[in-house]
């Protein structure tokens, strides 16, 4: 209690203001999430996804998608808690829990089965509390104990207002008997009895220290619940304005009142507000029906139209000083421990908390300075005074009201002409020129336009060597000499034939104690040897060719600008000061373009123009607040002709995870399933901007693709194979998120399963038999025709070689015959001739003997016949020719003479003349008979050798002759 009055009284002075720096709120109504208009109870699981009880049933968040899991009676969801293995949801006349299934997609589960039959019928489970091994759940009439597969029920007294697990303990409220803690499975009352109970309807319980409660309730504000005794703090009365319906702790001097017509108040713990957001502040209603710390210590709203989402725990937020009005927001400056902010509407001036280091959460009002009204362009401190550059000339703040230094045109810039302080003279850069300031008894004295030119100059910085530089946006760069008695200057105008990547859009600061020029293609410096603009040799390694519109260089020697439309800071703080450079994602597009300003104050505070006001950044808590961000696969598809959810984001069997895929099992598809949509999310809300996902499929992917900010991959015409899906998340710090996968078999088609490869090695194993016997009886047919072929070629070849033979012998028979012909002809020949000289010898004896008797016996002639009578008997030598003519006939005559022995050699003579082809006449001569002789002894032959009729003498003797050949 002494704690408690404590912090009432330090915070009593912060009555009724709100912080300057208003976080993020991020809207989504019911058309982006398609669920019921109304959100009743808001949890968060371990990996950081939201879960919504809404109209419509159960809603989950990740960060990219949402999905809704309806009640199965399609009725109200009321409330919802969460252990690591299910999501127990109450609704109206329902209860149960939804948990994931074998694919990962959350199921619903009824436990109204087992409630006993009395008391089966219920209104709306108004709250739902996990606490020790039992689920409790809250209705108006009852309370329902769910443990170890049973549920137990504790009738109210009156009616139970509410139930809440605060710290280690579980309570409820009876409508008229007070609190109750449950106690050794009992209900007992908190207090004695001997005080009265809270006629009160409370809406939330925090434990704060020292065992109390800070209790809120719906019509009274807040008490203090300490040891049995009630107390009501007098506090800010919205809360008893404005019905409080639920109430969260945010942090140990923090809270937050969810109301019904007011929106969120933040506030102590003495009941003063902090902060309100509401409507004005972006909220989309002010009817708050339930609200949750996430563990960023964000707030989540659920509002009686839509959800909201406030970035509270962010190191970003905004500054507008001209609510309700929106007013862009050119440039600010902390002067005299007051933050001016120059808008589109004047310059606006708002104390700062001594004790914030973050000023976005000093309470104050902002206040529109006197005089200030209109276009306010640029704010300087020049001798530790606060200028004001504006549309209607230059201007002087002091005490709260803007004095006209000049006057006609607007001002752009101040630049003091030394850089040591105080100058004694200031240049402005107007729209039309210069003129110079005079510095002197802590006054500012208009000396009027410098001569020169009349050009806008709105970014002017000096060298070294006192030298100025000023930039134009569409003629290039001026480099500017003052005269000695600064009331003229000539000028030199740079252009890209000097080395500027062009002459349009330069832009000229000091850095580095260095000139440079933020061009389009990166920064440059001018070389004064070359009197040409080079590539800055220490900071264009830094940018490469990015286009630059602006620097600003801090107090720790980072380097703030703006490229395009995103923000981002150069730091040197790394080892061996290593230029780190990280940009600003979540405030890409929100920047004032054209009119780019960063004003790095400190580190926790980076002031940066804005069209909404001002950005305000706390750069140290955003380096340092960051952790790697957590990684959701939410879902896989499988696609074709109609999308198949395959897996819903939960992996199951496995109570410390819902994100690791170990243990569970892989599925199968079929080859004609080889289409996959894979979306992932990462929960780091309101910071969606920053992350950037790579992913691999394992076995079809060689690598990790390049980062992308697509929270979708899809996968066609897979072949088949075991895959793993990768995926991981990057931040724009560099934080690495872990791996989740996904591992998925897709079939081979079923002519390459195990089976069919079976069957066809068996098909192979048959067609290989059936094969060899085919081939087998192929060859033995083969063998056998082989054979026959062998057999018939062999005969052909036997009866080629015996007709070759015969051919062989009968043309040796021929010859034979021919040479005996030919022979049997010479013989016949010589018997010719023997016949003529026989002939001729009778005529010759016949003469001689003629004339033997003439010259009547002389000697000589008788000499002469007797040599013709030895002529004759040589000519008559038979058994010669017989012997010669067997030898070319083959023994005719001997065989003749072997098969007819009863034949004279007058036959055989015969015989042998007729086989000799010889006529009769000539037969005659040989034999010396006449011809009739020789046909007598044919006649004869014919009788002796039995010559059948009709057959010639010549043929049967040619019979004869060919038998006794073949023999």
């Amino acid at each position: 209690m002494i704690l408690f009055y404590m912090l009432m009284t330090f915070y009593a002075g912060a009555w009724g203001q709100n912080t300057i720096g208003l976080p993020q709120i991020i809207n989504f109504t019911n058309n982006t999430f398609e669920g019921g208009t109304q959100t009743w109870d808001i949890r968060q699981d371990a990996t950081g996804r939201m879960y919504f009880a809404n109209n419509e049933g159960l809603l989950t968040y990740d960060g990219s998608y949402w999905k809704l899991y309806p009640q199965p009676n399609k009725t109200i969801l009321r409330s919802i808690a969460l252990d690591k293995e299910r999501i127990y949801a109450g609704g109206q006349d329902e209860l149960g829990y939804y948990a994931p299934d074998s694919k990962g997609i959350l199921k619903y589960t009824s436990l109204k089965d087992l409630i006993p039959k009395q008391y089966s019928t219920f209104t709306d489970v108004w709250e739902t509390e996990i606490f020790k091994e039992s689920v409790f759940f809250r209705t108006w009439d009852r309370i329902f104990e769910y443990k170890n597969g049973a549920i137990q029920t504790y009738p109210a007294q009156t009616g139970w207002h509410i139930m809440k697990k605060t710290g280690n303990k579980l309570i409820a409220q009876d409508k008229k008997k007070g609190f109750f803690q449950f106690v050794n499975n009992v209900w007992e009352p908190m207090s004695s009895g001997e005080s009265p109970a809270p006629q009160f309807e409370a809406t939330g319980i925090v434990a704060l220290n020292n065992d109390s409660l800070l209790v809120s309730s719906l019509e009274q504000g807040l008490y203090i619940y300490h040891k049995g005794i009630l107390q009501k703090i007098d506090g800010d009365k919205s809360l008893i304005k404005n019905h409080t319906y639920c109430f969260e702790q945010i942090n140990s001097t923090e809270f937050v009142a969810g109301t019904t017509s007011e929106g969120c108040l933040v506030i102590n713990a003495a009941g003063q507000v902090v902060q309100k957001i509401a409507l004005p502040e972006g909220l989309q209603n002010n009817n708050v029906l339930s609200v949750f710390l996430d563990k960023d210590h964000n707030l989540w709203v659920g509002l009686d139209y839509g959800i909201s989402f406030i970035a509270y725990n962010s190191a970003i937020k905004y500054i507008k000083p001209g609510k309700p009005d929106e007013v862009s927001g050119y440039s600010a400056r902390v002067y005299n421990n007051q933050l001016y902010v120059a808008t589109s509407n004047g310059v606006y001036v708002a104390p700062l908390s001594n004790t914030a280091k973050d000023f976005s959460f000093s309470k104050s009002d902002f206040l529109q300075l006197k005089n200030s009204g209109g276009q306010a362009w640029q704010l300087d401190e020049v001798n530790h005074q606060l200028l004001l550059g504006h549309h209607n000339g230059s201007f002087l703040i002091r005490q709260n009201e803007a004095i006209q230094l000049t006057h006609g045109a607007g001002a752009w810039i101040f630049l003091p002409a030394s850089s040591v302080s105080p100058s004694k003279n200031v240049l402005v850069g107007m729209y039309g020129g210069l003129v110079m300031l005079e510095y002197s008894d802590n006054k500012f004295i208009n000396h009027g336009e410098v001569k020169g030119m009349n050009e806008s100059l709105r970014f002017m910085a000096m060298d070294n060597s006192n030298i100025i530089w000023a930039s134009h946006p569409y003629r290039g760069v001026y480099k500017i000499m003052l005269a000695p008695d600064g009331r003229s200057f000539t000028y030199e105008l740079f252009t890209e034939k000097d080395g500027l990547p062009s002459t349009f859009r330069n832009n000229v600061f000091r850095v580095k104690n260095r000139v440079v020029f933020a061009t389009e293609k990166g920064i440059y410096e001018f070389d004064g040897v070359k009197k040409r603009f080079i590539p800055s040799p220490q900071l264009f390694s830094i940018f490469g060719s990015t286009m630059i519109q602006y620097l600003n260089e801090d107090a720790d020697g980072n380097i703030w600008f703006c490229a395009g439309k995103k923000i981002g800071v150069v730091s040197f703080a790394g080892a061996n000061n290593i230029p780190a450079l990280t940009y600003f994602p979540e405030l890409t597009g929100k920047i004032l373009s054209g009119f780019e300003y960063i004003y790095p104050y400190n580190k926790e505070n980076i002031f940066i123009a804005s069209t909404i006001g001002i950005i305000h950044l706390n750069y140290k808590k955003y380096i340092t607040g960051n952790v790697k961000p957590g990684i959701l696969l939410a879902q896989v598809k499988m696609s074709g002709k109609s999308d198949s959810l395959i897996f819903g984001g939960y992996f199951p069997q496995r109570n410390d995870s819902l994100r690791s895929p170990e243990g569970n099992t892989v599925l199968h598809f079929p080859n004609s399933n080889n289409s996959f949509h894979f979306e992932f999310s990462s929960p780091v809300f309101g910071l969606q901007s920053n992350i950037n996902y790579s992913y691999q499929l394992k076995g079809y992917d060689r690598g990790w693709s390049a980062p992308t900010s697509k929270t979708g991959k899809e996968y066609t015409n897979l072949p088949e194979g075991r895959y793993t899906f990768l995926i991981r998340a990057y931040d724009n710090l560099g934080n690495e998120s872990e791996t989740v996968s996904y591992s998925f078999v897709i079939n081979p088609a079923w002519y390459k399963t195990v089976w069919a490869y079976l069957f066809y090695a068996m098909l192979l194993l048959t067609l290989f038999y059936y094969i060899y016997k085919w081939q087998k009886r192929k060859f033995s047919l083969q063998q056998l025709r082989f054979e026959e072929e062998q057999k018939r070629l062999k005969y052909i070849h036997q009866l080629e070689v015996e007709k070759n033979e015969k051919e062989i012998i009968q043309l040796q028979n021929e010859k034979l015959v021919n040479e005996m012909v030919y022979k049997n002809k010479e013989l016949a020949g010589v018997s010719m001739h023997l016949v003529e000289r026989s002939d001729a010898l009778i005529k010759v004896k016949d003469e001689l003997q003629r004339l033997h008797k003439k010259t009547g016996g002389n000697h000589d002639v008788q000499r002469a016949i007797q040599l013709v009578n030895e002529i004759e008997k040589n000519n008559s030598n038979w058994e010669q020719f017989a012997a010669h003519f067997d030898e070319i006939n083959d023994d005719f005559i001997k065989n003749l003479k072997t098969k007819f022995p009863n034949l004279t050699s007058t036959d055989l003579k015969v015989c042998t003349y007729l086989q000799l082809k010889l006529a009769t006449k000539e037969i005659a001569q040989l034999m010396n008979i006449s011809a009739r002789g020789v046909e007598i002894s044919r006649y004869r032959l014919r009788k002796k050798l039995q010559v059948p009729q009709g057959q010639t003498l010549n043929d049967f003797l040619n019979e004869i002759h060919m038998g006794s050949e073949g023999t």
